[in-house]
């Protein structure tokens, strides 16, 4: 049995598909297949049931599949842990950027990786705060970024800012919200975000003392969404000030001058894992990038997660794979 065979295995798992599979792993559909055959011939088992609608793990793969994610991590680990003695650090790590790549520092957070580690392969994935939970502990991402509160028990959590929202409605609505107080404004269309993003919880709040919300709601769930509808006329809502600020300089939205909350900006990664050196080298330049010299504090972790980071400096040689994933 070889290594890519479990990583087929729990690939073909994951996306329960075979199609999707090979795309992911970059290989055909038949080689894939014949690697799935081989393994359960080896095993005397079989993972997973053909179905119509796709491959399902059987009763004995689902408790295959936890053991060959548990394996695949012991296996990184021991590459990382020699590497780590050899002042080199090598493999791959991919990180869940859940807004804008510009706004998260993805290129200076890339030169600083790639300085600091350059046989690491940085992978920035566009996800969201909901799903960004799941992919961590579906072995999808191995770190992430999130918007909001976090108590899963499985997560360390690292707050690292606290980011300034404001209330953007459209350039042409300047008369309608000029002096306005907030539950005037509730009479006007507003753009909202489903339940499951962070941004509703500061609907909630804006609305929490007593001001009826909004008659008129369109929703979606994506920021992209909120700015293109703002610009195209249809509603306020409630943006980062920075994309607020860029609204007003590109003349398609004027901000409300209230006050609105903020919201956290965090670093998650599965609790489990967080003493990977390789996450304890993002850990490091994440730090660097975004916490000032009080820091912030950390949840489910003791310590900073700083320790072992090869700090050598040489020529950026890493490489840099961005995907953009339907959100």
């Amino acid at each position: 049995m070889e290594l890519y065979h479990l990583k087929t295995f729990v690939k073909v798992a994951q996306e329960g598909n075979l199609t999707r599979a090979s795309a992911a792993l970059f290989t055909s559909q038949p080689a894939i297949s014949a690697q799935i055959k081989a393994l359960e011939e080896e095993t005397g088992v079989q993972l997973f049931s053909r179905t119509p609608k796709g491959m399902l793990l059987t009763p004995a793969g689902q408790r295959l599949f936890e053991q060959a994610q548990r394996t695949l991590r012991e296996a990184e680990q021991f590459v990382q842990q020699a590497m780590q003695l050899s002042d080199e650090l090598v493999g791959e790590l991919r990180i869940g950027i859940h807004t804008d790549f510009e706004f998260m520092r993805v290129g200076d957070l890339f030169r600083l990786l790639s300085s600091r580690h350059p046989q690491l392969v940085a992978h920035f994935l566009q996800t969201s705060t909901a799903k960004v939970f799941q992919e961590l502990r579906q072995n999808q991402v191995d770190a992430g970024f999130t918007f909001g509160p976090c108590a899963a028990a499985d997560m360390q959590v690292t707050e690292l800012a606290q980011v300034p929202m404001r209330i953007l409605a459209p350039s042409s609505w300047e008369e309608r919200i000029r002096g306005r107080s907030l539950a005037e404004l509730t009479q006007l269309p507003w753009v909202y975000t489903t339940p499951n993003c962070p941004f509703y919880k500061l609907f909630e709040a804006l609305f929490r003392h007593g001001e009826q919300p909004p008659s008129e709601i369109v929703w979606c769930d994506t920021e992209d969404a909120i700015r293109a509808l703002i610009r195209s006329g249809v509603g306020m809502s409630v943006v980062r000030e920075d994309d607020a600020a860029a609204a007003e300089k590109q003349g398609y939205g004027i901000c409300w001058p209230g006050e609105v909350p903020e919201i956290a900006l965090n670093l998650v990664m599965l609790k489990q894992r967080s003493n990977e050196v390789a996450l304890q080298a993002l850990a490091t330049g994440v730090h660097g990038l975004w916490l000032d010299d009080s820091g912030h504090e950390e949840t489910g972790h003791e310590g900073t997660g700083q320790e072992g980071a090869n700090q050598e400096q040489s020529e950026p040689a890493a490489e840099v794979v961005a995907k953009r994933a339907p959100v």
